[in-house]
């Protein structure tokens, strides 16, 4: 049987927005693969799951969404993403 701290964990992740709880889901996912791979995990690991976090970043998100209108752009002007 779950502790009443699941429980309300429960309770309060099913009043989240489907994008936010599939980010926490990743983002336990990923604290919880750190955790098992111990900490003589390798830097390379730990920059994946920086990088992972950052991904899921709203400002960052908003940040690459920019940048690539600004690339859209440019591809009016002939310059092309390749």
């Amino acid at each position: 049987m779950p502790s009443t701290t699941v429980t309300e964990l429960e309770s309060q992740i099913a009043t989240l927005s489907p994008a936010d709880q599939l980010r926490l889901l990743e983002d336990l996912a990923c604290r919880l693969r750190t955790r098992l791979a111990g900490t003589a995990h390798s830097e390379h690991d730990s920059f994946g799951s920086e990088l992972a976090v950052m991904a899921r970043d709203r400002s960052i998100q908003t940040e690459l969404s920019a940048i690539d209108r600004e690339f859209q752009a440019t591809e009016s002007d002939g310059l092309t993403r390749d």
